[in-house]
């Protein structure tokens, strides 16, 4: 039981994150710009953020639920900053030269990225939802079925972000010389994309 609960939350969270999203396409253009490494360390702080929603989520779901779905206009208002955010990505030109005194926090990178995130937030209100109703797992009584299960949280987020890490790396070994504008373009059309998609289901459904 204690192993399921860990792995519970391992999943749902690689289910989640799987799809490609701002965490994960600021985890590639950092591991092929600079190295791994450094994208690991917006992949725990994507972590520390993904671990935050869910248990928002899971403290006051019904409360988010009921929010977003009064408030239709904000579920607008992100996929328009979704598409202007594309627009931005793709018309950036490359910087050639990095101002080496100005230093941003990976970490606090991942975590922004990653809170900065309703969908997702809404995600993690539907799996409680889906929990509670098919599954008695004890994680409002258990204090150790939550550490547990938001650990897995935690590492379901920093695995997939890894993994597309690994996909990065890929991408520098194949074409070394991949600048700054290429990869802008990549997540300025992919975050264009899931805006429309995003308009579409509101609209749609």
């Amino acid at each position: 039981m204690i192993l399921s609960i860990f792995l519970i939350g391992f999943f749902a969270t690689i289910i989640g994150a799987v799809p490609p999203g701002a965490s994960n396409l600021a985890v590639i253009k950092t591991t092929v710009k600079e190295n791994i490494y450094q994208s690991l360390k917006i992949s725990y702080g994507s972590g520390v953020g993904e671990v935050l929603l869910a248990f928002t989520a899971f403290s006051s779901g019904m409360v988010v639920q009921e929010f977003f779905a009064m408030h239709i206009w904000l579920q607008f208002l992100i996929a328009g900053v979704l598409g202007i955010a594309g627009i931005y990505f793709i018309k950036t030109k490359q910087i050639e030269k990095r101002d080496s005194r100005k230093y941003s926090s990976k970490y606090l990178t991942g975590f922004a990225l990653s809170v900065i995130n309703p969908p997702v937030l809404i995600y993690w209100v539907l799996v409680f939802s889906l929990l509670r109703s098919s599954f008695n797992l004890g994680l409002e009584s258990s204090s150790l079925g939550l550490i547990l299960f938001f650990a897995g949280v935690f590492l379901g987020k920093v695995t997939t972000l890894y993994g597309y890490g690994k996909l990065g790396t890929r991408i520098q070994k194949k074409k070394p010389n991949t600048n700054s504008s290429s990869l802008n373009r990549m997540i300025g059309i992919v975050l264009i994309s899931l805006s429309l998609i995003q308009t579409a289901k509101l609209l749609l459904f």
